[in-house]
């Protein structure tokens, strides 16, 4: 290819293409397939952050904002895995650089956002209720309602980090890999988001309402919640690569041959 045909195609703007509802489950096919390539390594990095997030307790704002800032780089590190392992590849030291670079200011920007809004509920909160009412078991269904808003709850962050993966569901893929700002990459991930909201909607949050309605009925989902993390990372690659790269399925896994057969005589 020319040079001016290389640079006719790295300046091409990133369209967005439409997919269909049967797409979601091709989506859950693949999730599952990519995650069978490298288990090992994307359970490692989910339980790093799980162990990590133990230790933090999240009980004030800080924490909170630590812990939400490592979801999401563990969440980048597990989409770099993910497409290591469609394209049978280990993860280049560049990629890894890059990645991380074009992701950490989306990462530290939507954390501080998500904690911003967790200090302003719960400055609404503390408004509308004393601190005695809401400790009394007898409290009103909306005052009882309330008290997810409280800092140093575990429900709270579980709402948030709902709340973030369901609204950018192609933010962070497209920090990963493209070159681009903050807000040029929210306006992209919007563009593909409107143009597949009814299949974006239904592929992101039912989901997460069946780990939500898990959390709230068992400790269960704690557990769980080590294995979705990665597989939430391998569904948003996945479902980007179809939308902003074009292809549905993954790229056959290519096994390295270790020592070669010697040829019969004869």
């Amino acid at each position: 290819m020319s040079i001016a045909a290389t640079i006719g195609v790295v300046s091409n703007p990133i369209e967005p293409s439409r997919v269909e509802f049967p797409d979601i489950l091709v989506w859950m096919r693949e999730t599952v397939l990519l995650f069978r390539r490298r288990p090992v390594r994307f359970l490692l990095v989910s339980l790093v952050f799980f162990v990590a997030g133990y230790k933090l307790q999240i009980t004030g704002y800080v924490s909170f904002f630590l812990a939400l800032t490592m979801c999401q780089i563990s969440t980048v590190v597990c989409i770099v895995i993910a497409r290591s392992a469609d394209e049978s590849r280990k993860p280049g030291l560049n990629l890894w650089y890059q990645s991380l670079l074009n992701s950490v200011v989306t990462v530290v920007l939507l954390s501080a956002f998500y904690v911003l809004l967790w200090v302003v509920a719960a400055k609404v909160a503390s408004v509308l209720m004393l601190d005695e009412v809401v400790s009394e078991s007898s409290a009103p269904p909306p005052i009882s309602f309330l008290q997810w808003l409280y800092p140093g709850t575990i429900s709270l962050f579980v709402v948030y980090i709902g709340v973030m993966v369901t609204t950018m569901w192609f933010l962070l893929p497209l920090t990963v890999f493209h070159k681009l700002g903050f807000v040029d990459a929210i306006k992209l991930a919007r563009q593909g988001e409107r143009k597949n909201f009814p299949v974006v909607a239904a592929a992101s949050y039912l989901p997460f309402m069946v780990f939500f309605i898990l959390f709230v009925f068992s400790e269960l989902a704690l557990v769980v919640a080590v294995i979705a993390l990665p597989l939430y990372a391998i569904y948003m690659y996945v479902s980007f690569r179809h939308v902003y790269m074009g292809r549905k399925e993954s790229q056959p896994e290519v096994v390295s041959v270790t020592h070669s057969v010697p040829a019969e005589s004869g």
